[in-house]
């Protein structure tokens, strides 16, 4: 970011334009948590590094004020990789072995999950499921919820 910044003149509207368009595209191939919405970027803390207080807060972020939708982003343990499973395993194992019904996207240990379940225990648990398998880094999840959570 500080190499394209320093080839900026202030005399030159065209080239601060190209600074920028570069700048965000950086950011977007690059995946810069920055960038991320901040919802997410609350989220996502290791579990053992939260105490309950903020354990209750981070998971009241992750239902929407509807109630009706259950989203967020959450990291795993690092694993060697020796236990790790591959994309393609990763997501066989979760429509075959946790939930056929909902959505799911693998892309280097990276899962993605949408779809709608019966309530916000089912969705819990459909997450911490995800999350024991071998090779998942991070889980990026928006399930809606068929009955409201209280």
């Amino acid at each position: 970011m500080t190499l394209i910044l320093i080839g900026l003149s202030p005399f030159k509207p065209q080239s601060f334009v190209r600074s920028v368009f570069l700048a965000g595209l950086i950011c977007l191939i690059c995946g810069n948590s920055v960038s991320a919405l901040p919802q997410l970027a609350a989220m996502g803390a290791a579990d053992s590094a939260l105490d309950q207080r903020q354990r209750v807060f981070d998971e009241s972020l992750k239902l929407d004020p509807t109630k009706l939708r259950y989203r967020g982003l959450e990291y795993v343990q690092f694993q060697a990789d020796s236990e790790r499973l591959s994309d393609t395993q990763i997501k066989s194992t979760i429509k075959s072995e946790i939930n056929s019904d909902i959505f799911v996207a693998v892309a280097s240990g990276s899962v993605q999950i949408y779809g709608d379940v019966q309530d916000i225990d089912v969705a819990r648990d459909v997450v911490t499921q995800i999350k024991t398998i071998p090779g998942v880094r991070e889980i990026l999840f928006d399930l809606g919820l068929e009955t409201k959570a209280e």
